[in-house]
């Protein structure tokens, strides 16, 4: 079964790949390795004489090695490195209760040197067999001694092949680093003959107190850590120096009359140096969050910055901060690409020009526009102005034609282009110009933005650019919005747990159609979006079908305002009436805000190892389980996370807590099924094993999820992970296979629902093979949804049956919750895991808005797995999960995965996510056509259930004028 479809898959890697082994000696770097590496290939062993290690590139001095995906394919492989005995003794262990319980000290694995592959079934058993009472270190010292039997032709070829695993070796010395914080009110910089005028010095000054009560866990800056560059060579970066001095010059004045001459402009005597001061330090927070003193950044300063060109002062903006921070980071070679992403509710036509012709920058600019009615009211605010030159398809306008807009709105913004888009340039650095005037209240932007809305999109995002994110204030002008929406930004970049988004269902028209008219506009310049869009010819423009199909039109109707502009209350204020219902609103909504700092749980299945098989061939081994716990600790992830215990708050304790774990488990499987189980064994079934102590750890298994749930659910925890086995995601009600026994995340969900009080909970199962048993368990349930990202191919992949099909929808009141992205072709790998997540997994996991999300984390997905085929790398898994928690808390259930150091690998990029710590970018290129199949059949079925997906249409990809639609009218009417 399994066997056949892994000998079938390696077949056709080999050949697939035999040339490219050929090319890659030509190409890649040498790794020659010493006699510390084991290479065992089928039965053939030949002793080896040492050999120097010349690799310059490798992690760990150059001591490990990696190998082709043809040969991990061959279940028959071990690639195992080993620990010198120096490298032994010198690592801190892990738990005494997990030593104790599976009779291993852990304590003397090094990581870096025990690089455990795949393992024959023989060596498997020996090394698993737990009447021979061995420790990891005779586990070692015995598989040392295997390796001095080698093939140095093997060993040749293999050397020669990239390490799929060295970009998470690469920062597993990253130091965890704080978030830097500066505060420039600007308190000399104010309107002399505006006193209300809306951008005073208590913009800064309410953010400041409102993160007060968390600025001991900021890295401060202050006046005296700012770059030493003198004042006239930054702001040149940007602005002449004729401006620069010119503006000096009117703020020394500070006469009104000048100010006159410039669109919503005031100065003092002490702007300038104000201005200078922000964008300077706007700069120092750059540099140190690219060079990597702070992991990420927000910088409170005032004057904003955004409006401001190079010859000219705008929209309360006299230098353009961002700009010039980008500019130096460029100039300097601090960062090669850098993602600007500008949420303030006014366009930042200063940012765009400056930028308009660059490909190192990419500007992404959420703005109301009102086809050009609203201020700027500049026609290169529309979703057509994509560039110049190099710069074409690098700047992005997503223009708002309607106030009123919410948090679907811009989240749907978020998912359909930002993420992609971002996720394809691969930015080393992210700015976020951060006005929060369409936060709620803001009487200037007139949106309903929530202050959430801001710690979803630095979250979503924080998995790019390794984290290195600056959020820098431009707008928001509502105090109590502003200091709120700037508080859980912050505290998304301290990776706190994200509040939730205010739910609406339906996204506006208005958004749909903007968000395809950027589809059309950007779908040549970047595949994330050209390769997943469908097409078609609209030959009537004014009779067409607008559910389906889009076409895009420009329509300006806006008037450039001239000099000389007002310069005393000409801004909008919300009534007295009006402000104390938002303060209520907000009041409201800071009620869902009390989340807790981050702390991520875990537990470990202590009594796992009775659950091994002695005899037989078997991929799922308790070596899956060492192996992941061993690395987790090298990586010093678990040193980072919380050790759960079995919770004694339960009435009754421990002992009753066991019972109600019990009797889920009777509701969810039937008599019949528990007794085998337990007692009578499993008959004739080749797919599982199983010994008299399966049904005790896989009741332990089940209850370290519950008690994760039980601890997130008292606050104690923002995230855990259950390191846990035998899989269950395959066991059905009254049937076991693929390895699985008990469902314990479908137990785990029944749990947090009918013990917990939670009322949605979602499943995603991203293990390759359909969780058949999951889906068999809750089809018929509207609590949870069951989201399964699987290979299918037409039922032809375990579990060899159609119950992956995408067509399996749910049933009655069900139907649309149970969500099978199947794909069907082709050997899928990151960009299709990542577009495919993105496009139509995020939406549908926003639209449900769980309370809680159970990750069924099964890695055979994962590059060089033996029972797959695919090619998707560790940090993929990372990306996906950082994205995923911005949703709901998450538990973590370990399910598949049985490349060894491919599963502990993904596993390590899961905790860092989880962790908020940095994660490596994979590999992204051209998305499988087969890919695309996939998420469309996905979206066609479920767009009737879930209005987010009522975004994807057919796009006619030329670009229409108001004027040719004018024309088809007159034409009409004549």
């Amino acid at each position: 079964m399994r066997d056949e479809e892994a000998t079938a898959d390696k077949e056709e890697e080999s050949r697939r790949n035999s040339q490219e082994r050929r090319d890659s000696s030509l190409s890649r770097p040498k790794h020659s390795v010493s006699s510390k590496h084991s290479i065992s290939l089928g039965h053939s062993e030949r002793t080896t004489s040492p050999v120097h290690c010349e690799c310059t590139t490798c992690p760990e001095h150059s001591t490990r090695i990696s190998f082709s995906p043809t040969n991990a394919l061959n279940t028959s492989t071990t690639v195992t490195h080993f620990a010198s005995d120096s490298e032994i003794g010198n690592l801190p262990s892990v738990h005494d209760k997990f030593e104790a319980a599976n009779d291993v000290t852990v304590d003397t694995i090094s990581i870096p040197s025990a690089v455990i592959y795949p393992v024959s079934a023989s060596k498997a058993r020996s090394f698993s067999n737990p009447s021979h009472k061995m420790s990891l270190r005779e586990v070692i010292r015995q598989g040392r001694a295997v390796s001095r039997k080698q093939s140095s032709e093997q060993i040749a070829m293999e050397s020669t092949v990239d390490d799929p695993y060295k970009p998470t070796y690469n920062l597993r010395l990253v130091d965890n680093l704080l978030t830097g914080y500066c505060f420039v009110p600007s308190d000399m910089h104010r309107s002399r003959w505006d006193p209300l005028h809306p951008e005073c010095p208590p913009r800064s000054n309410c953010i400041h107190a409102a993160l007060e009560s968390h600025l001991d866990r900021f890295h401060i800056f202050t006046d005296k850590d700012m770059i030493d560059i003198p004042d006239t060579q930054l702001l040149t970066l940007i602005h002449s120096k004729d401006y620069v001095e010119n503006i000096n010059k009117c703020c020394i004045e500070a006469l009104e009359e000048t100010a006159a001459k410039y669109d919503s402009i005031y100065w003092d005597h002490e702007s300038y140096m104000c201005a200078v001061k922000a964008a300077k330090m706007a700069t120092t927070m750059a540099k140190n969050v690219v060079e990597g003193v702070v992991k990420n950044a927000f910088c409170n300063i005032r004057p904003p910055g955004h409006h401001a060109g190079t010859e000219v002062p705008n929209g309360y903006c006299l230098f353009n901060n961002v700009a010039i921070a980008t500019q130096y980071c460029l100039k300097n070679k601090l960062a090669e690409r850098i993602l600007i992403v500008d949420v303030d509710v006014h366009h930042g036509q200063g940012t765009q020009k400056m930028f308009y012709q660059t490909d190192e920058v990419l500007y992404i600019s959420i703005h109301r526009y009102e086809n050009g009615m609203f201020w700027p009211n500049l026609r290169e605010g529309s979703f057509d102005h994509i560039g110049d030159g190099k710069g074409k398809g690098y700047n992005v306008n997503i223009p708002l034609n309607e106030t009123g807009l919410n948090d679907i709105d811009y989240i749907a913004i978020v998912i359909n282009i930002i993420l992609p888009v971002a996720y394809e340039f691969d930015p080393t650095m992210i700015i976020v110009s951060a006005g929060y005037d369409a936060c709620i209240g803001c009487p200037e932007g007139e949106m309903n933005v929530t202050p959430a809305f801001y710690a979803h999109l630095v979250s979503l995002l924080g998995g790019l650019a390794g984290g290195r994110i600056l959020v820098v204030l431009e707008g928001g002008y509502f105090l109590s919005s502003l200091a709120e929406g700037a508080l859980q930004t912050a505290k998304a970049l301290l990776n706190d747990r994200i509040p939730p988004l205010e739910y609406h269902k339906n996204i506006n028209p208005s958004v749909i159609d903007t968000i395809n008219d950027v589809k059309i506009a950007l779908s040549p310049y970047w595949k994330c979006l050209g390769q997943t869009i469908q097409t078609c010819v609209v030959e009537n423009a004014l009779n067409y079908d607008r559910h389906n199909k889009h076409v895009a039109v420009v329509r300006y109707y806006g008037e450039v305002l001239q000099p000389p502009f007002p310069t005393r209350e000409c801004y909008p204020k919300n009534s007295e009436e009006k402000t104390e219902l938002l303060e209520r609103k907000l009041d409201y909504l800071r009620g869902f805000y009390h989340t807790r700092h981050c702390r991520v749980g875990y537990m470990i299945n202590e009594v796992a190892s009775s659950h091994d098989m002695k005899e037989g061939k078997w991929f799922e081994i308790q070596e899956r389980l060492f192996n992941v716990v061993a690395k987790l600790e090298f990586f010093k992830e678990l040193q980072m996370m919380w050790k759960c215990n079995f919770t004694q708050e339960a009435e009754g304790g421990v002992s009753e807590f066991f019972h109600i774990v019990e009797t889920i488990i009777e509701r969810i499987h039937s008599a019949d099924h528990i007794s085998m189980v337990k007692f009578e064994g499993l008959g004739s079934k080749t797919d599982v094993y199983w010994t008299g102590s399966s049904f005790e750890v896989c009741q332990h298994s089940c209850a370290i999820l519950c008690n994760l749930i039980f601890e997130l659910n008292r606050n104690n925890l923002t995230h855990a992970i259950g390191l846990i086995r035998p899989p269950g995601h395959h066991a059905k009600m009254n049937d076991c296979s693929g390895f699985c026994l008990i469902n314990s995340v479908a137990v785990a969900a029944d749990y947090a629902i009918s013990q917990m009080g939670y009322k949605r909970v979602l499943i995603f199962d991203m293990d390759v093979h359909h969780g058949d048993g999951t889906q068999d368990i809750t089809y018929q349930r509207n609590d949870i949804m069951y989201v399964s990202m699987h290979r299918h191919d037409q039922g032809k992949f375990f579990p060899n049956d159609l119950a992956g099909s995408p067509t399996k929808i749910g049933v009655g009141k069900s139907t649309g919750y149970n969500v099978n992205v199947a794909f069907q072709k082709g050997k899928m790998g990151n960009s299709e895991y990542i577009f495919t997540f993105i496009r139509v997994i995020l939406p549908l996991v926003y639209q449900f808005n769980p309370e809680l999300i159970l990750l069924s984390a099964g890695f055979d997905a994962g590059i060089n797995d033996p029972l797959c085929g695919y090619k998707v790398a560790p940090e993929t898994f990372g990306h996906i999960v950082q994205m995923l928690k911005t949703v709901a808390p998450i538990i973590v259930a370990l399910e598949g995965g049985y490349n060894l150091e491919t599963t502990s690998i993904s596993m390590v990029n899961v905790a860092k996510a989880l962790l908020g710590e940095k994660i490596a970018m994979p590999v992204l290129g051209n998305i499988h056509p087969e890919a695309f199949k996939t998420m469309q059949t996905t979206i066609d079925l479920m767009k009737p259930y879930w209005p987010m997906l009522q975004v994807n249409k057919e796009l006619h990809l030329k670009i229409l004028e108001q004027p040719d639609v004018d024309r088809m009218m007159q034409k009409l009417y004549d």
